[in-house]
């Protein structure tokens, strides 16, 4: 690649950060959701989540089916959700505890194609999400970082069981942070899991952290702060530095 590169003269690549914006750099990340960095770019911006958790989800939903149980949401997004073999250890999991769980299959599983589980979950194919999640005690994800910053962001620790992509470094976040825990997929069966969500639910160390971090969403800006950092760069076209150089 640097030779190619030479070869047309285009701009070396001596470092990844080299491919990203030399203006701005922004992530919807809380700086307490990522690990200890060094070499970050003066440029470089933790705002926070990038989304509106205040609007209505016009989607329906038997609310009515709610109990007073402690409730687990478990969406595995709407790409890569395919292992039906998850949901039906995860209400295997959660059949014997004194939990309610509810299932959103997401957009490339039917209901059609899940066997009978056990339990008695609510299963739909898409569900408000954020308003589950505010009910929600405990949310199981594949680990997408939409999924995940929500339920941060209301406060709700997490069990993640990443699929791909950057799934897997999401949950290595949730388990490092301790907002959570994380299953590899080779992990997975329904004694580990089901010893996960005891864990999470029972140890208040998991709820304590992940509203520290719901603390550390709220003060991080959002989207205002991205604005402004962008508004800046497109004014000026220059570089917007949060530090001074060393």
């Amino acid at each position: 690649m640097i030779a190619y590169r030479r070869a047309k003269k285009l701009f070396e690549y001596r470092t990844p950060n080299d491919s990203f914006s030399r203006l701005a750099q922004i992530s919807q990340q809380p700086a307490t959701f990522e690990f200890p960095r060094k070499q970050l770019p003066l440029q470089f911006y933790f705002c926070g989540p990038l989304h509106d958790l205040s609007g209505p989800q016009a989607i329906d939903f038997p609310f009515e089916k709610l109990t007073d149980q402690p409730l687990i949401y478990m969406s595995l997004g709407t790409i890569q959700n395919r292992p039906l073999q998850f949901y039906e250890m995860i209400a295997t999991a959660c059949a014997s505890l004194e939990v309610q769980l509810v299932i959103s299959l997401g957009g490339s599983t039917q209901l059609s194609q899940l066997p009978s589980l056990p339990g008695s979950p609510i299963v739909v194919k898409f569900a408000p999400q954020l308003a589950l999640i505010r009910r929600s005690d405990l949310v199981i994800t594949h680990g997408g970082l939409n999924t995940t910053l929500e339920s941060l962001a209301h406060g709700v620790p997490l069990i993640a069981i990443p699929i791909t992509n950057d799934q897997p470094g999401v949950a290595a976040r949730i388990e490092w942070t301790k907002v959570g825990e994380f299953l590899s997929v080779s992990q997975v069966n329904g004694q580990n899991l089901q010893q996960k969500i005891r864990q999470v639910l029972t140890d208040p160390k998991y709820q304590q952290k992940a509203r520290q971090m719901q603390k550390d969403i709220q003060s991080s800006g959002g989207v205002k702060f991205a604005v402004d950092i962008i508004e800046r760069a497109a004014a000026t076209g220059k570089a917007v530095q949060s530090r001074s150089p060393d």
